[in-house]
């Protein structure tokens, strides 16, 4: 074969990890990527790995210092004739540099170069391009501006082994090799392209993830190749370097999935690598219903139907069977169902059942005796957002109740999934300010409103010189009528009382006595 393309896609993403773990890395010398026929293959090296001129038996390329991001690659020559080739970057703006040792035999005894490349393209305002051609006549040309990118091609022998550094010096982007010369290479394998498999869902967790039978593929793939391997790997890198290989029954890790395949034939150790798509599909759909609500403080249940007609249901509760396409649930919570057709695919539904009950009250804190200033605070508890109303007022957001005068009131709270209303009387106390015990049957007697609700309170009246006027019964429903403790009516005043509750709280005030 005369002439040859090798395209390789050059990109800085973690081959340094892959060195650690595999012990390969295309940066290093050792491993190499074979020229081999026109193929096409890849690489994602970071670095310079091993410093391979720390050796003895190498010499550092002339032209400048190999070390940003490398790449090595071993040409072994099959048929005589001129070794040329160009690399082409990607990236216009990039500059890459290269150097040839050979004809050698291994790494460790390279020598010095024999074709050395370090022209800045910019600098000396030349394409990109960089290589071997029949017509330039220099061996090693840079850095800088001296040069044109292009070196004296190599008059190649049969059995010789030349390798090529390639090193990114500035610039991002990846590059390509063609191969231009006479000089012929090893026998290159074929990866055949094959189809993209896509399957449904067959695994117990439907997720996008199941099992390929990447093994069905070989034959089209190596399509009657002899003295050939066939191998499956995740990642280009770890193609190109033959590592990590696929089992050959495999579980796609992302959906869709790019993984790569190589051929290598056995006795060139040549290889050729193509790619393919992994897809899980959805073959169908089901539903459950969804806004489903259950109380929890009555016998609510909740019936979770779906699309009948399947081979089997299996729901998150336990339960399943070949026509079990609908379930009853007592609780909130989240719920599932994998049902499978009868080719063995599955899809799943899901639903989220509420649940909540009647709220609680938990406290009702109320103030008295500030003369219609009183307040009620509800303090309650629910499993949903909660609203509250007094007596029958609205529903509100507001749990605390202003300007309430005395009296007894009926507190409501209820839950916004309306499991239930809870309910609560509270008594605001309060004081009339004046009284006229005159006999015209209006404010006649002085009383507190709702205080026989606390029989154990105490009552006691002063006049404003501290004097013990009355002992007043909470159970007296008529208040006090103006009298002393002897019957005998008092002056027109100011008059001041001491309340005791139940509570042992102490409440004091003062009011008018006109006549």
């Amino acid at each position: 074969m005369n002439r040859s393309t090798i395209h390789i896609i050059f990109c800085l993403i973690g081959l340094l990890f892959i060195s650690e773990i595999s012990g390969q890395s295309a940066n290093d010398c050792e491993f190499a990527i074979p020229v081999c026929g026109s193929s096409n293959f890849g690489l994602e090296p970071d670095g310079v790995g091993f410093n391979e001129f720390s050796l003895p038996g190498n010499i550092e390329p002339p032209c400048f210092s190999f070390d940003n991001q490398t790449i090595w690659l071993s040409i072994n020559i099959v048929t005589s004739g001129i070794l040329t080739f160009n690399i082409v970057p990607d990236n216009p703006e990039a500059d890459y540099d290269f150097a040839i040792y050979g004809s050698v035999t291994d790494c460790e005894n390279l020598g010095a170069s024999i074709r050395c490349s370090s022209t800045n393209p910019q600098a000396a305002g030349v394409s990109a391009l960089t290589g071997l051609n029949n017509i330039e006549g220099d061996v090693n040309e840079g850095p800088g501006q001296n040069g044109n990118g292009f070196l004296m091609g190599i008059n190649a022998i049969a059995g010789e082994t030349y390798f090529l550094l390639i090193d990114r010096a500035i610039g991002e982007g990846g590059f390509s090799i063609e191969m231009t010369g006479t000089a012929g290479f090893p026998e290159q394998p074929i990866a055949n392209d094959t189809t993209n498999l896509s399957s449904c869902d067959m695994d117990d967790a439907v997720d996008g993830f199941t099992q390929f039978d990447l093994g069905q593929l070989i034959s089209g793939i190596e399509n009657g190749q002899s003295n050939v391997t066939t191998t499956f790997h995740s990642s280009l890198n770890d193609a190109n370097l033959d590592i990590n290989p696929l089992d050959e029954l495999y579980t796609n890790t992302t959906n869709p999935q790019t993984i790569y395949y190589r051929v290598t034939n056995t006795i060139s150790n040549c290889s050729d690598i193509n790619e393919l798509s992994l897809s899980t599909t959805l073959s169908f759909e089901v539903t459950l219903p969804q806004d489903l609500l259950i109380c929890t403080n009555t016998d609510d249940v909740a019936v979770l139907t779906t699309e009948p007609g399947f081979s089997f249901y299996q729901w998150s509760t336990g339960e399943s069977g070949p026509s079990l396409n609908s379930i009853t649930v007592t609780t909130g919570g989240f719920y599932s169902v994998i049902v499978t057709d009868s080719a063995g695919c599955n899809a799943m539904a899901v639903t989220t059942v509420l649940s909540s009950q009647a709220p609680t009250i938990v406290e009702v804190i109320t103030t008295s005796f500030t003369q219609n200033n009183n307040t009620i605070t509800v303090i309650a508890t629910g499993d949903a957002a909660l609203s509250y109303a007094l007596d029958n007022g609205d529903f509100g957001e507001e749990n605390i109740f202003t300007d309430i005068p005395a009296g007894i009131y009926t507190v409501f709270v209820q839950d916004s999934f309306g499991c239930g209303i809870a309910s609560q009387e509270v008594i605001i106390l309060d004081y009339p300010l004046f009284f006229t015990p005159n006999g015209d049957g209006v404010h006649d007697t002085w009383t507190i409103a709702n205080i026989e609700n606390f029989p154990s309170t105490k009552i006691r009246i002063y006049n404003r010189f501290g004097i013990l006027i009355k002992d007043l019964s909470p159970l007296d429903t008529v208040g006090w009528d103006g009298t002393n403790k002897y019957g005998n009516p008092v002056f027109s005043n100011d008059y001041w009382f001491t309340l005791v509750l139940e509570s042992g709280r102490e409440v004091t005030g003062h009011f008018a006595l006109k006549r």
